[in-house]
């Protein structure tokens, strides 16, 4: 029968700081069991431990139903703010094999408790797809934080659950309507949902450009050209299927970090967001527009900048990759490229205009990283289909 003093011993051990040490402790545990599951369940919530509580918490994963147990009662307990957040680290571990105890912690009085058991299942991704039923009645509950861990833990699932998602937009509960529509969104876009809920989504589109305001752009590759002719760039750049979008999630449209349809290899490559009218300048922005660090699709690029200038008079192309990335400039006038300039660090444009000394009369295109709420905006954005989100393989055939 183990013993308080030995467990004193074990704790003192794993507490080393050498494997040598402290691996046999850890090794003593695991044969333990639930037997010393109390007392490393103490170590992890009690701050003053020498005990790292991460090895305390990666150890209760392993020890079993008797471990998420204890673990689970430590979250729903009332615990000062960082033995909390451990307890709920710790919890946020196990998977399925402890599918029945995560079943039931999905409806446990505790919220802390229903979002950890959530989190689990997100961490199985498809594996959680018998208990989708179960998270979608999630979406209707009281607290928020559970609402939102249920719905990305169905994001996770994927494909599987938008049977009954839209069997929720169908037929109800009435409050986890909402909730299905965004999640069916976030897993497959527009294309998943039902023609009444396209026409909603396209609605809300609507409303959601009407309301826009203009936003810095840095990571993101995009043309200028002047004036606002959407109609013209759809047509010079032989775009698809345009509807409206707004500045925020048409950046993350533009970049491959949203939905695309359809599933391609390079999906900041597959779509385009153009923007309103900004100070006298449309930009049409996407991976597909500008990545000059990428040389053989680059000839792409500038095709497209000849052609828009041919059209437009002139074109501007800008790509960045954020703070400290490679950013570029180009410029086309009347269908040839008259300046190019890549730099590797953004410190080296510092003040300057990258135009100057460069043998150009042309003005600089609108600064797609100047841009601000309060720049002069006319019209509505527009998302659009580009030729390679149309014709390259896709990536789940």
């Amino acid at each position: 029968m183990i013993t308080e003093m030995d467990l004193d011993r074990l704790i003192r051990d794993l507490s080393a700081p050498d494997e040598e040490t402290w691996r046999p402790a850890w090794n003593a545990f695991k044969e333990l069991g639930g037997a010393g599951v109390d007392a490393l369940v103490a170590e992890l919530v009690d701050e003053k431990s020498p005990l790292d509580w991460a090895r305390a918490g990666t150890l209760l994963r392993q020890l079993g139903d008797p471990a998420f147990c204890a673990v689970r009662d430590a979250v729903a307990a009332d615990l000062p703010e960082e033995p909390a957040r451990r307890a709920r680290w710790t919890f946020g571990g196990f998977f399925g094999e402890h599918w029945d105890r995560l079943m039931e912690s999905l409806e446990h009085p505790s919220p802390d408790v229903r979002a950890g058991a959530a989190l689990c299942l997100q961490r199985m991704g498809e594996e959680a797809l018998p208990a989708s039923d179960a998270l979608i009645r999630l979406l209707g509950d009281p607290d928020a934080n559970v609402r939102q861990r249920a719905a990305w833990a169905l994001q996770e699932i994927g494909p599987g659950v938008l049977d009954a998602l839209r069997k929720v937009r169908r037929s109800g509960p009435a409050a986890y309507r909402p909730a299905a529509f965004r999640t069916m969104v976030n897993i497959g876009g527009p294309d998943v949902l039902s023609p009444e809920d396209q026409e909603l989504w396209r609605r809300y589109l609507g409303a959601k450009a009407a309301a826009d305001r203009p936003q810095s752009i840095w990571e993101n590759s995009c043309f200028a050209v002047p004036g606002g002719e959407q109609e013209d760039i759809l047509k010079t750049l032989e775009f698809s299927d345009p509807g409206p979008m707004y500045f925020d999630l048409g950046l993350a449209v533009a970049s491959g970090s949203w939905w695309t349809a359809p599933p391609v290899e390079h999906p900041d490559r597959a779509e385009a967001f153009i923007t309103p009218e900004l100070d006298g300048w449309t930009l049409i922005v996407s991976g597909w527009c500008y990545p000059a660090w990428d040389e053989k699709w680059y000839a792409r690029t500038r095709d497209a900048l000849r052609r828009l200038s041919t059209r437009f008079g002139v074109a501007w192309g800008f790509a960045g990759r954020g703070y400290g990335g490679t950013a570029a400039w180009a410029c086309a006038k009347n269908g040839d490229i008259i300046w190019e300039r890549e730099v590797t660090d953004d410190d080296e444009w510092g003040e300057d205009d990258p135009t100057e000394g460069i043998d150009t009369d042309e003005p600089l295109g609108i600064d797609p990283t100047e841009l601000t709420e309060d720049t002069p905006m006319h019209g509505t954005g527009l998302r659009a289909l580009t030729p390679y989100g149309r014709d390259a393989p896709r990536s789940d055939e």
